[in-house]
């Protein structure tokens, strides 16, 4: 469980160096447009779905961890060809550039996806029941710390190199402290590999009628869709599976809105200090939610947390029409995340049959990833056609309304209903 935790936190530095928001502004700096941004956020999450064949994976090289330490250093790898692949050196066109970073981040992501499913039922065996939610927020906030550590460097890189290439006048260099920042997170990602080695590598078993221990890994193809169909026919794991799918698509349509407008009225740097102020507030949350998990149980955590979440799209669109800095209290909302980051993997664990984890937690990361990935998609497209083909004001009476409510609005409105709805779904998931 130690090792687990120096895990997070060398992992946390990496994510917070070669983060989504640093790809998000490289692709901005090179003018990508709405539905651009909305594939490169999409896309790892589409192709994510082939996380479903994980189990047999497993199964085939006969250890969770083998698997995750040759997965997660395979990801890094992919990871550090973004860095040169994305200098004009090499591709001498901006769409092509663009098609490079997207091709490398969804291999990379695809890599980790695979190993993070195996990592997960690693996990829910490593700690015991009684104080998982104590094991989850302790990982996840030491994760959050690295993450800071992580933002901090890249914030401080971004911010001196711009300068330097404004001095300077040399504007088209700035790309390079974006690929410095996802280079350092490669050697971070590579580091966070080093305590899967000290952990206690634990096959996954399920006690038979006779009290054998015998392993439910799929080893055949048949064997596999067998898997894949078990979560989903299992009506307490269906409950939780509803709920994250619906989480999953009211996070995904506001994504593309979300982070256009960011990189609209917030400067990388600016976004980054934010990032890293919400993260040390969640840091010191996440302890106190684990131990809370714990005494309480999952659902009453879930519920609030999810509440308090439907309300941040209000302060999106308080921020169009007020000014910028109304978003403050979207990251306010945000602070609930501690609940979700331990009650989502708790539940997730605690609803699958022993010996069946990697099964379930690859079911889970699939589905909810896919309804993700979609609504991203969704969200873009919606995104760029309000913008530019539908003219909202004609339906709207209110001056003040055509005024206010604009492309961004819209879809910070949607949002708002479709959290509020997740609630719903959050207090009907059974309690392991």
């Amino acid at each position: 469980m130690v090792a687990a935790y120096f895990n997070a936190l060398l992992w946390g530095v990496g994510n917070g160096l070669a983060s989504m928001t640093l790809i998000i502004y490289w692709a901005r700096h090179l003018d990508a447009d709405g539905q651009t941004v909305s594939w490169l956020l999409a896309a790892p999450s589409l192709v994510g779905l082939l996380r479903l064949a994980t189990p047999l994976l497993v199964a085939r090289l006969g250890s969770r961890k083998r698997f995750c330490i040759r997965y997660f250093l395979a990801a890094a790898v992919v990871l550090a060809v973004l860095p040169v692949l994305a200098s004009p050196e090499w591709l001498k066109s901006v769409p092509h550039t663009l098609a490079g970073i997207t091709l490398v981040w969804v291999t990379y992501h695809l890599l980790e996806f695979m190993a993070a499913v195996a990592f997960w039922s690693w996990l829910g065996d490593l700690a015991p029941r009684r104080i998982r939610g104590a094991f989850l927020g302790k990982r996840q906030a030491l994760m959050n710390v690295g993450k800071i550590l992580g933002t901090l460097a890249a914030l401080a890189t971004t911010l001196l190199w711009q300068r330097h290439c404004k001095k300077y006048e040399i504007l088209e260099q700035e790309w390079k402290a974006y690929a410095a920042c996802c280079f350092a997170g490669v050697i971070a990602y590579l580091l966070a590999v080093y305590p899967l080695f000290r952990m206690q590598d634990l096959p996954e078993w399920q006690v038979g009628h006779d009290g054998a221990r015998k392993s439910k890994l799929p080893k055949t193809l048949s064997q596999l869709v067998t898997s894949i169909v078990q979560p989903l026919a299992d009506a307490r794991f269906r409950k939780l599976l509803r709920f994250g799918v619906w989480f999953s698509l009211s996070n995904g349509i506001i994504q593309t809105a979300q982070s256009i407008f960011h990189t609209n009225y917030f400067s990388f740097a600016e976004k980054k200090t934010l990032d890293s102020v919400s993260r040390g507030a969640q840091a010191s949350l996440l302890l106190w939610a684990g131990r809370l998990v714990d005494r309480r149980g999952n659902v009453p955590v879930l519920v609030f947390s999810q509440a308090l979440i439907a309300c941040a799209p209000l302060f999106f669109l308080l921020a169009i029409s007020f000014g910028r800095w109304w978003v403050l209290g979207a990251y306010v909302c945000w602070l609930a995340y501690a609940g979700e980051n331990i009650t989502q993997p708790n539940l997730m664990l605690g609803l699958s049959p022993r010996g069946k984890s990697t099964a379930y937690a690859s079911a889970w990361f699939a589905w909810t990833h896919l309804a993700f990935s979609m609504s991203i998609l969704a969200g873009g497209w919606l995104f760029d056609w309000l913008k530019d083909d539908f003219q909202v004001s004609a339906w709207l009476a209110s001056e003040f309304l055509r005024e206010h409510l604009d492309h961004f609005a819209l879809l910070f409105l949607l949002s708002c209903v479709l959290k509020s709805i997740a609630v719903v779904w959050a207090k009907r998931v059974p309690e392991p």
